[in-house]
């Protein structure tokens, strides 16, 4: 049977239709047309389009009333009597949506949105929001540095004199360094214990951001708001850096600088309606059951514009707090990648992430610290005494990189599985019966079940109280490592004590290998190394907030140094320097699978007279190298990669 022609009418108004949206809204025209075609559901902005068609003008379209009602049916009748299976009936929902254009009192405001949207999609409010955040970040980093400096500071070098100058004018006992070390420790892992146990919900960690970036898109997760979790991760961190604990203030920065990140891009694309139940119905009609977007955010798009926001924030106060520009970045999108390469959303993330970390680097060097000197402040010619004399073949630069490689991921999987296995035996997991009588305790409002906060105060004292013993014997393995790293780099041949980080003599005089002079031989800087490694160990499996970029760096220098007084190369020889910043890389990357930044980050704060040139070459192949080999060796890793 042949179809019925078409009435000339219908197809003359129908073309009308386009020419005139086309004007308006080119998407809406491309709707309004197969609207026309297929019968679509009607509304107050179809109506119009309809009536603008039929040659209406805008004045006469305020509501349906104003239009013959032969012309504001939902499928006109030429179309209806052609048969066509039930197409209005599941194309009317989601074509009425998509032309639905407000036209006076009429309509859902949807073309006004789809405008504001079009503004928001545009590259450049996208890196101008990636530069706001990298301002704001850059003074927060900048903030919790000077607060950091200060609480160091006085914990560690005016508290102990002034205690000892107290006993000595009292008694007439000198300060037992053991004691104090520990007890300070101990004291901290109690009070990082007691505000952990306190918080509402588990404090934020970079565990979380690596989960909540790795395989599944990031629109699927939101991470927490920052006005209830920004205040306690910094905190947390605070005590524990203060502290003297083995792990190091970025990896909070990290996190800190997502959750700003993401407030901001809640503040910038959040969508007025995302809470209402009309319109999460109709992101499940529009998309079969599945919304458009995650909660809070009106669309995909502006979803992903949050996750581009979230890695601007971590890269503008990793830079801010460690002064390397664009490595903060790097460090970012490569963090949430289980292997050596950068993350899914680096493609469009990478732009507003180094737009983020210059405009940080900007505020830090221009604003807030002007007159701080620019560069790196690691010498690598300390080792050998002059950095001119770092010279090395390509054979043996090749040696050391590939050795070192494979070095660095064995100490990296090492301590990635006793990390895991200290976990399991300080934080057993519960019963299901536990489980359900404490959520039972916890719903009634009684003291039932209460215990799992005393368990986790005890916990972490009584690491503190291990890694203050361990840190007694080995002072030179307190802190996290960046403000004496000197001092592992070149074998402690700058003494421990004139580091920014070095403590005063009275608490180094216990000291199992003196932090004032060279290593003496090679059992000596193993000792250090591997002290240093378990007191890492133990701050992360007892759960302390923190970062492991510089402990790990610091960890790995002294069996370079090792490895050179056993004799497998000469001190005096250019390859020591190349082996010991090539272990550093390949041990840290191993762990956080960050091979390029970590090459980044080493170069660009070595010390203006360190051949760059030299030393970088060795350094980009163990890292990589390292984190390959990790990956053959162990099939598990530090972080918990989302499948």
């Amino acid at each position: 049977k042949p179809p019925p022609r078409r009435r000339p009418l219908v197809f003359l108004t129908t073309m009308v239709e386009v020419t005139m949206t086309k004007l308006r809204n080119r998407t809406a025209t491309a709707a309004a047309f197969a609207l026309l075609l297929f019968g679509g559901g009607g509304g107050g902005g179809t109506t119009n389009l309809i009536g603008m068609a039929h040659g209406f003008p805008l004045s006469q379209q305020r509501t349906s009333a104003s239009i013959p009602s032969s012309l504001t049916t939902t499928s006109p009748p030429h179309l209806s009597r052609r048969g066509n299976n039930g197409r209005d009936a599941r194309l009317g929902p989601i074509l009425s949506s998509a032309v639905s254009v407000r036209g006076g009192g009429g309509g859902d405001g949807g073309h006004r949105r789809h405008q504001r949207n079009e503004i928001r999609d545009d590259e450049s409010n996208i890196l101008g929001a990636a530069v706001a955040v990298g301002a704001v970040t850059a003074a927060m980093g900048y903030a919790y540095g000077q607060i950091l400096g200060f609480c160091v500071d006085g914990v560690w070098k005016k508290l102990p004199l002034f205690l000892s100058s107290r006993l000595l004018a009292a008694d007439g006992v000198a300060l037992n360094p053991r004691y104090f070390i520990t007890g300070t420790l101990a004291l901290g892992g109690l009070l990082v214990g007691i505000v952990s146990s306190r918080l509402k919900s588990p404090a934020y960690t970079v565990a979380d951001f690596v989960s909540a970036f790795a395989a599944v898109p990031a629109e699927a997760r939101e991470l927490p708001r920052s006005r209830t979790a920004l205040l306690p991760l910094l905190v947390l961190s605070l005590i524990t850096s203060s502290f003297g604990f083995s792990v190091g203030p970025e990896a909070p920065m990290v996190c800190a600088g997502g959750l700003v990140g993401t407030s901001i891009a809640r503040k910038l694309y959040r969508d007025d309606r995302a809470d209402s139940d009309s319109v999460s119905k109709a992101r499940e009609d529009e998309g079969d059951g599945a919304p458009s977007g995650p909660p809070g955010f009106a669309s995909k798009g502006e979803a992903a514009f949050a996750e581009h926001l979230a890695y601007a924030g971590a890269a503008g106060a990793l830079t801010a707090f460690m002064g390397i520009p664009v490595a903060g970045s790097i460090f970012a999108l490569e963090l949430t990648r289980s292997g050596a390469g950068l993350s899914s959303g680096a493609r469009d993330a990478l732009s507003p992430s180094i737009a983020a970390s210059v405009a940080a680097i900007a505020v830090i060097r221009a604003l807030l610290s002007p007159d701080a000197a620019v560069g790196g402040h690691f010498s690598y010619g300390t080792i050998l005494g002059d950095a001119a004399s770092i010279s090395i073949s390509g054979r043996d630069m090749m040696i050391a990189a590939v050795g070192c490689g494979v070095g660095g991921a064995l100490i990296g999987t090492v301590f990635h599985k006793g990390v895991a296995l200290m976990k399991k035996a300080l934080w057993p997991a519960p019963r299901e019966e536990a489980k359900a009588a404490a959520q039972a305790a916890a719903s009634e409002g009684t003291k039932k079940g209460g215990g799992a906060w005393k368990r986790t105060v005890l916990t972490k004292t009584l690491v503190g109280l291990a890694v203050g013993l361990l840190s007694s014997s080995f002072p030179q393995t307190l802190f996290w490592g960046e403000g004496s790293l000197q001092c592992a780099v070149d074998g402690q041949a700058t003494p421990f004590g004139s580091t920014k980080h070095g403590l005063p003599s009275l608490l180094t005089s216990l000291a199992r290998v003196d932090p004032s002079l060279p290593f003496p031989d090679a059992a000596s800087a193993a000792s250090v190394g591997c002290a240093k490694l378990l007191s890492i160990a133990l701050a992360c499996a007892g759960k302390f907030p923190g970062g492991i970029i510089f402990p790990l760096f610091f960890a790995a220098a002294p069996f370079a140094h090792a490895a050179s007084l056993a004799g497998l190369w000469t001190t005096n020889s250019g390859v020591l320097p190349v082996a010991v910043m090539s272990l550093m890389a390949s041990t840290q990357a191993s762990v956080t699978r960050t091979p390029l930044a970590t090459a980044l980050i080493l170069t660009l704060s070595a010390s203006g007279g360190t051949p760059i040139s030299v030393m970088l070459p060795a350094c980009l192949v163990s890292s990589y190298l390292g984190v390959y080999v990790s990956q053959i060796l162990s099939r598990q890793s530090y972080f918990s990669y989302t499948k």
